[in-house]
């Protein structure tokens, strides 16, 4: 690791664990009531990996992984995972740019395909025994409702063989609704995080779209059965 490398190393855990993770606890622990269910299966699960939660604000990942993520990544810098946010939503100044990049952000071009050059440094990074943080719905829901999964995180899991961790979270609507910068207090917000798995059974299949889209599919699956409530009602 050269000199570089290692100062942005050291600039992005300050960043993460001095900053970020204070910022959004207090936000969503002492402004808002956040209830997590299963955080010991993220905090035990092993590298490489992938998280996948449905998505339903602009800071998702923001709001909630600062919860969930902590607090292994104060002392396991692997861990803090990678995020892949729209480009041209996230990258539109030099100080934003700036920030995203040192946040290990890697910018990827909704439109732009399963085989743009986002995804191959996304699974670089898991293949170098990384963590990935991901939307297999590809884009934030209007209605509260799951969406499809996309193929591409499909072609993630299958091409690096990593583990996934399931997640679903309930609320996050209300304290940033589509259209506000300003998130809002007194809100209640439920995080379900599933235990780590595999799909090596389909990694036996053919490398195709097809195998793919079966991998989001199962995925989405888990993410459902988490969104249900435990008494079925």
């Amino acid at each position: 690791m050269n000199p570089r490398e290692r100062l942005n190393r050291v600039i992005t855990w300050c960043l993460t664990c001095l900053l970020v993770v204070p910022v959004c606890i207090v936000l969503m622990r002492v402004l808002n009531r956040t209830r997590i269910v299963g955080k010991q299966h993220l905090q035990g699960a092993p590298l490489p990996l992938v998280f996948a939660s449905n998505h339903v604000t602009i800071w998702d990942d923001g709001l909630v992984d600062t919860l969930i993520f902590w607090p292994r990544v104060f002392w396991e810098y692997d861990f803090i995972p990678y995020h892949v946010p729209e480009e041209r939503n996230f990258f539109k100044s030099p100080l934003l740019s700036w920030f995203m990049r040192r946040m290990k952000s890697i910018p990827v071009r909704r439109g732009e395909g399963l085989f743009q050059p986002a995804m191959d440094r996304i699974i670089a990074a898991l293949k170098d025994g990384g963590c990935v943080r991901t939307f297999p719905e590809g884009t934030r829901t209007r209605n509260g409702t799951l969406g499809h999964g996309r193929p591409g995180v499909g072609r993630l899991l299958y091409e690096t063989g990593a583990a996934v961790v399931p997640c679903f979270h309930r609320g996050l609507d209300q304290v940033l609704p589509i259209g506000s910068v300003v998130p809002r207090i007194g809100k209640r917000v439920d995080i379900v995080i599933g235990p780590p798995f595999s799909v090596d059974d389909l990694r036996a299949l053919p490398n195709t779209k097809e195998t793919w889209q079966k991998i989001a599919d199962r995925l989405m699956e888990k993410i459902a059965e988490l969104g249900r409530p435990a008494d079925g009602g």
